[in-house]
């Protein structure tokens, strides 16, 4: 059983699953081996997608993180956090026994130094070494690999897109492919960073999608409105909503519509799609900045204070 298996890893106070893509679609077929038949089973289950920018956020969003720890499948979707694991992993120096350590404590922050420009350097040169432990499962190829599986099993799945209507035009690019699965979405609200419907007209979109949810009772409910909007909207109308499992998965939607580009294989190989994202302004300068710098100082500080004794 994936529960059994599961090994999970610490990063910033926020749990991450090392795991393989095979091994979470198992643990899914299995949970939802009986909510397809109608039998009882455990309750709901929940994948979150953490990356760096979440990460950070958790650091200072108390909800966010008790949403991201409590999740029963956390993947870790982005380089960063592999490079982070395998960081942290490395040795440490003691901050204690200072004369016996000599020049050692002193040299610390230099030493700490060298073994990230060795992380960052296996990103490019040995990703075999960097993700011996820890493996990227990207949010949106999970989610095709979950569609592909619910086409064969038939299953219902609902995308609860943004008012722009993300998830319906989904719904229209993988229709074209996919005969098997029912699918159905509906627009969910725009929403505040605690996941409260900002105008009257958001409110009856709430209402309304939790209404033709709890009527399709999906195998499984993809929602779209990004971090931290997502999860806590979740975690806001958990008991009030009818499902096998849900989902979260950020922008996913522009991807699988067209309306975004997906990074070009040799990209993605090279874990450089931070970067593509920066050069080609598919994401804004500042949630860049969040993942990349900002997250390798919170991470090289929190190496700092390690003790292994």
């Amino acid at each position: 059983m994936y529960e059994k298996d599961r090994k999970t890893v610490n990063i910033l106070g926020v749990r991450v699953d090392s795991t393989s893509t095979s091994s979470v679609l198992r643990y899914i077929r299995t949970r939802l081996a009986k909510f397809e038949a109608g039998q009882p089973q455990k309750p709901k289950f929940l994948i979150v997608t953490p990356n760096p920018e979440q990460i950070m956020r958790a650091q200072h969003d108390a909800l966010f993180a008790k949403i991201l720890n409590s999740a029963d499948i956390s993947i870790p979707d982005g380089i960063g956090l592999i490079a982070a694991d395998k960081f942290l992993s490395l040795p440490t120096i003691s901050s204690k026994g200072r004369s016996a350590l000599g020049w050692n404590y002193y040299l610390k922050p230099f030493l700490y130094f060298a073994q990230g420009l060795g992380v960052g350097f296996s990103i490019i040169f040995d990703r075999n070494w960097l993700m011996k432990d820890l493996k990227v499962i990207r949010g949106r190829e999970l989610f095709m690999e979950l569609i592909k599986l619910a086409n064969k099993k038939r299953w219902r799945v609902f995308l609860l897109g943004d008012r722009l209507k993300s998830g319906q035009k989904a719904i229209e690019a993988l229709k074209k492919s996919y005969k098997g699965v029912k699918l159905s979405a509906a627009d969910g609200p725009n929403l505040d960073e605690d996941a409260n419907p900002k105008e009257k007209e958001d409110r009856r979109l709430e209402e309304e999608a939790i209404r033709v949810i709890n009527k399709m009772n999906p195998h499984i409910l993809f929602v779209g409105f990004g971090a931290p909007k997502q999860e806590k909207w979740l975690y806001r109308h958990w008991n009030k909503l009818n499902f096998g499992g849900a989902m979260v998965l950020g922008g996913t939607f522009d991807y699988i519509s067209g309306k975004k580009k997906f990074p070009p294989k040799w990209i993605e190989d090279s874990n450089l799609e931070w970067l593509w994202r920066l050069l080609t302004k598919d994401q804004k300068t500042k949630r860049i900045l969040n993942a990349f710098p900002r997250f390798a100082i919170m991470v090289f500080n929190a190496k700092l204070r390690q003790n292994p004794y």
